[in-house]
């Protein structure tokens, strides 16, 4: 292809052309996709705070049987009952402060109820020796817990097909959690969410607080960064395909 405007010549070669629309096009794609997912972000941020804002929910089985799960995520709720401290749940690979660690879940039992619901009580160090158990909380009798209602949670790496291991009598460490695996292993019919103690809360561990930020700067930065390296390409493709007519002065 050669296109002659004035005393200029633009004249690419196929595969030149070829290659730079493929990865322009990419670039495009790219940075179309984190503004998505910026989107997402906003959207999630909002939903989480309309939530937040609510009056907090007394979980009891009368809730339990009336409310719909979704209704119930991300809203913050009080629970009175007692943990069933003989199943202990360890989702492996979670890292706080630049330590290694686990995420410690225990069912708890709501008062007057057979409900039991599973608690992400928070994040407890391996003390860089992964052999050693750590030492957990004991909690006896009837307690009230306060948090928030999340869905199944979605970390843990699957390292190895064996993901499950029994540490002692009372402690099962896994590399992913889901509400249908914890059931097998403690053969505890569980309700169909988590609950997340808060940072507040007694009874736990150590816990992160929830940022206030949606997190879509971060993919919009990204996005940013897509389209630059399209207008970059695109500079540069014109510019290395663009010449002086010979004569032309």
């Amino acid at each position: 292809m050669k296109v002659n405007i004035k005393k200029w010549v633009f004249c690419p070669r196929l595969i030149t052309s070829l290659i730079t629309l493929v990865f322009f096009i990419l670039f495009l794609s790219l940075g179309f996709w984190q503004l998505d997912r910026a989107e997402q972000k906003r959207s999630q941020h909002s939903f989480f705070e309309k939530r937040q804002i609510k009056e907090a929910v007394n979980l009891d089985h009368n809730v339990i049987k009336t409310v719909d799960t979704a209704d119930l995520v991300w809203r913050k709720v009080n629970a009175t009952g007692n943990f069933l401290e003989q199943h202990q749940i360890l989702l492996d690979n979670q890292v706080h402060a630049g330590q290694a660690g686990y995420y410690v879940y225990t069912p708890f039992r709501l008062e007057d109820s057979e409900d039991i619901i599973l608690v992400n009580r928070g994040w407890v160090s391996t003390n860089n020796d992964r052999s050693l158990r750590p030492r957990l909380i004991m909690t006896e009798g009837i307690i009230n817990i306060n948090g928030v209602i999340k869905e199944e949670p979605r970390t843990g790496l699957l390292l190895t097909k064996e993901h499950v291991e029994k540490l002692s009598e009372t402690i099962t460490r896994v590399q992913r959690l889901t509400i249908a695996e914890v059931s097998d292993i403690t053969k505890i019919k569980l309700l169909p969410f988590i609950m997340r103690l808060s940072p507040e809360s007694m009874h736990g561990y150590t816990k992160k607080r929830q940022s206030h930020n949606s997190g879509e700067n971060v993919h919009m930065g990204y996005a940013y960064q897509w389209f630059a390296f399209a207008i970059t390409l695109l500079a540069i493709y014109l510019v290395i395909n663009i010449k002086k007519r010979n004569g032309a002065k």
